[in-house]
């Protein structure tokens, strides 16, 4: 029992060292992490403001334009992690 106690305790610090490095590296992503969940855990999901942000941003993914930028982004995105990794 003890030895499961100890890998438990194990994970969570290294849970722990793990997002304090992603805060390091990326500040304003984790920001923005903490904000949506934020947003969430509080109720926002089903609040009134909710239901317009979700229509804009179908709205914004239906536009070609905009729907290939960010695919071009995510893209991008994958390369960097991709090359910053190896």
């Amino acid at each position: 029992m003890v030895e499961a106690g100890d890998e438990v305790r194990g994970r969570l610090w290294a849970v722990g060292d793990t997002l304090a490095q992603r805060i390091r590296e990326r500040p304003y992503d984790m920001l923005g992490l903490a904000m949506v969940v934020g947003y969430i855990a509080g109720g926002g999901l089903f609040s009134s403001l909710t239901r317009p942000l979700a229509r804009a941003a179908l709205g914004a993914l239906l536009v070609p334009g905009f729907r290939d930028r960010l695919r071009g982004l995510a893209e991008e995105l994958r390369e960097a992690q991709a090359t910053g990794a190896a």
